[in-house]
């Protein structure tokens, strides 16, 4: 009886193994056209939870940036699951002034948090506010 119970285990748990990983959906994010003073850029948009929740998650590259957009102003708290991409955030105030910059590391679960109540988060690839001189002050305007 024993080896009975043994051998089904056994063949459970290789079936088990030899199982597909589950397969990520790809999800399609609207696009939006943003401007930081002299710098106007295509992004995606992440504006309602379940694009907001979904994020930069398992995408290969974060060249064309997000913004997630919420509906007013809240504490806003952002990690890295499943996002293998090194990031810098641009946390938008009420006034859509840029009150934070704040990198964010490959695949780190810790929260980073807004200084305070955030209307938006603009999401790009690191060094990328840097190199453009973009900084803590400056206005994000949204062209739709």
């Amino acid at each position: 009886m024993r080896n009975r119970i043994f051998a089904l285990l056994m063949s459970l748990f290789s079936v088990t193994a030899c199982a597909a990983p589950e397969q990520v959906q790809p999800v399609t994010f609207p696009q939006i056209t943003i401007k930081i003073g002299d710098i106007q850029r295509a992004v995606q948009l992440a504006d309602t939870p379940e694009l907001r929740e979904r994020g930069l998650m398992f995408q290969q590259s974060a060249a064309g940036g997000m913004l997630l957009l919420y509906p007013e102003p809240r504490l806003v708290s952002l990690w890295m699951r499943n996002t293998d991409l090194a990031l810098d955030v641009a946390f938008i105030d009420p006034q859509w002034r840029i009150m934070a910059i704040t990198p964010l590391h490959p695949l780190d679960e810790t929260p980073v948090s807004a200084p305070s109540a955030a209307l938006a988060a603009l999401e790009m690839p690191r060094g990328w506010f840097a190199e453009r001189n973009i900084k803590v002050g400056d206005t994000l305007i949204l062209q739709r």
